[in-house]
């Protein structure tokens, strides 16, 4: 498969990222009972001074979540533009295309760590196609070998 093409499913799976995250992040009615509202409660309650402004942990964990998700519609964004400079300039989409890899690897990571398979999965998927479309365009910047077809004369 053309790199290009495995760095459109990159960007299509984390725009599903996006969709799944701010589904299960934008409503903060608590779903799992009086015990997450209380750690809700708790998080709103407990607030601190910062460098001038008084925050609780609550405005920490909501302006992580809305962070989160200006960093993931980023990153699709610009894995469609590195899927397009791969096709008419493969050896500068390279580097940019290993750097992403290499943040995946380490999203997927703490996906498994501190959140659970979902993102675990679609992250690995999304690193599977990082890898491939890397050497895809490691490939193409190789000399191909010259082949003649010999006709019957």
């Amino acid at each position: 498969m053309k790199p290009w093409i495995l760095l459109r499913i990159a960007a299509a799976l984390q725009a599903f990222g996006v969709v799944g995250h701010n589904l299960e992040t934008l409503s903060t009615k608590p779903t799992h009972g009086p015990q997450e509202q209380a750690v809700f409660d708790a998080m709103r309650g407990f607030q601190f001074e910062i460098m001038g402004a008084t925050r609780s942990t609550w405005d920490f964990y909501r302006g992580y979540q809305f962070s989160i998700t200006v960093t993931f519609v980023l990153i699709m964004v610009l894995l469609w533009m590195v899927s397009s400079m791969a096709r008419t300039a493969p050896s500068e989409a390279r580097p940019l295309v290993v750097t992403f890899l290499i943040a995946q690897m380490f999203y997927v990571l703490i996906s498994w760590e501190f959140f659970f398979a979902g993102p675990g999965v679609v992250g690995g998927i999304m690193a599977a196609c990082l890898g491939a479309a890397a050497i895809g365009l490691y490939r193409s910047d190789q000399p191909q070998p010259v082949t003649r077809h010999l006709v019957n004369a």
